[in-house]
């Protein structure tokens, strides 16, 4: 694979308490700030790129409409080991954004890697419609199972068993229903294996 592929590892990044920056002004660059604090991260803010802010930073966003630094970020960010993104930029980009769609602990992420963008914006409006809000119910129950599920089931294939129990049992349809008692206690039928 060479340095122009597109192929891409998909990751869920933990920015809680990294350092990250975004360069440039306007509409995107407030978004990806908003979606970097939203994720933990303390993000610094700056019209114009200042190459004394990478100091320990973890991730670099160049937002702006002018490109005319992105050489500039992407080499300086790259000699540092920093995550970067030259948003509409491709090769000066270390990781692209994915259109998202969340429902609590649930995380539906889609990219086209770059070559169609806004379909991955009418997947994404899909999945909006088919995942409602009792995912973010059925996993903050899951959640509440997973310490217990490995106290009853030591062994990881039972364990294992009892997640799928889990996970194909009516829980989620009596979710949508709004049954939220029936439904924890159809996730603790199946996860006694009943």
């Amino acid at each position: 694979m060479d340095e122009t592929s597109n192929a891409g590892y998909p990751v869920v990044l933990r920015l809680a308490g990294k350092h990250c920056v975004v360069f440039g002004t306007g509409h995107e660059a407030e978004l990806k700030a908003a979606g970097l604090e939203a994720a933990g991260a303390r993000v610094v803010r700056s019209e114009r790129f200042d190459p004394a802010l990478l100091e320990g930073v973890f991730l670099v966003v160049a937002a702006g409409p002018d490109r005319s630094e992105n050489p500039r970020i992407f080499a300086e960010c790259e000699a540092r080991g920093i995550l970067v993104n030259c948003l509409d930029d491709p090769p000066r980009c270390r990781f692209t954004y994915p259109s998202v769609h969340r429902q609590g602990d649930l995380l539906i992420a889609v990219s086209t890697s770059g070559a169609c963008p806004a379909l991955a914006v009418r997947l994404r409006e899909r999945f909006e419609r088919e995942f409602g809000s009792e995912y973010a119910r059925f996993l903050a129950m899951c959640r509440d199972w997973r310490a217990r599920l490995a106290d009853l089931y030591p062994d990881f294939g039972q364990r294992k068993a009892a997640w799928y129990r889990i996970v194909d049992s009516r829980a989620l349809a009596l979710l949508r229903e709004g049954r939220d008692a029936e439904a924890a206690a159809e996730i603790e039928s199946a996860a006694r294996g009943g």
